[in-house]
């Protein structure tokens, strides 16, 4: 075959290839966003952030996490089951759960949200190891406080094994450095060095 031909052929597979990604992509958010948006509270703005919003970001153990859960899915006991699920994993500073005023007439109608502000980009990437599916959505509170809105979808506290994996290696980092300050193996956000290919496996395969 000449090299043109070679070469026209490469490129047609790279932008079928290209064009899929965009399309996988945007299916992706599509399944994962919450409908419909949530209303946030006078004063506070929401802005949605792609699946891999968080990427980068260096998590922090479930037991240095301040969360709370809120009940966007019209389900009686929801959030409150969910806040006893967060607990056995190592999320120990969980508040008491709550109703969520983003949706106080409606459901959202997906998995749920992620909601945290600038400080807490990293306990709101260990919380969304909890369901690959939660949207995240970043907000203008000035703490590292992370809600986690469940909506119809949720079904329990389930991470993917990977999710899972992280969560607990988290937690052993935490153990293991009880009293003590951060060392050259731990990472900015003050926990263990995680390959971010892991993050990617326990990332949203489909939802």
């Amino acid at each position: 075959m000449p090299a043109l031909a070679v070469l026209s052929v490469l490129g047609l597979a790279a932008v079928f290839v290209w064009v899929n990604a965009i399309s996988s992509t945007e299916d992706l958010e599509a399944a994962i966003r919450c409908e419909p948006p949530a209303t946030p509270p006078p004063g506070v703005t929401y802005t949605p952030l792609p699946p891999d919003g968080l990427a980068g970001t260096p998590p922090i153990p479930p037991d240095r996490v301040a969360v709370r859960v809120l009940n966007a899915s019209g389900a009686r006991g929801e959030a409150a089951m969910t806040t006893e699920a967060m607990r056995r994993l190592g999320f120990s500073q969980i508040a008491e759960p709550q109703n969520d005023d983003a949706y106080p007439t409606k459901v959202a109608d997906c998995h749920g949200q992620v909601r945290f502000g600038e400080n807490g980009a990293g306990a709101a990437r260990t919380v969304a190891l909890v369901d690959p599916c939660l949207q995240l959505v970043r907000d203008n509170r000035q703490d590292a406080s992370v809600d986690l809105a469940v909506g119809t979808e949720f079904n329990d506290v389930r991470p993917s094994p990977s999710g899972l994996e992280i969560i607990q290696r988290l937690n052993a980092w935490s153990v293991k450095h009880q009293g003590k300050g951060n060392n050259e193996q731990s990472a900015p956000g003050g926990g263990p060095v995680i390959d971010e290919e892991l993050f990617e496996q326990a990332g949203p395969q489909h939802c």
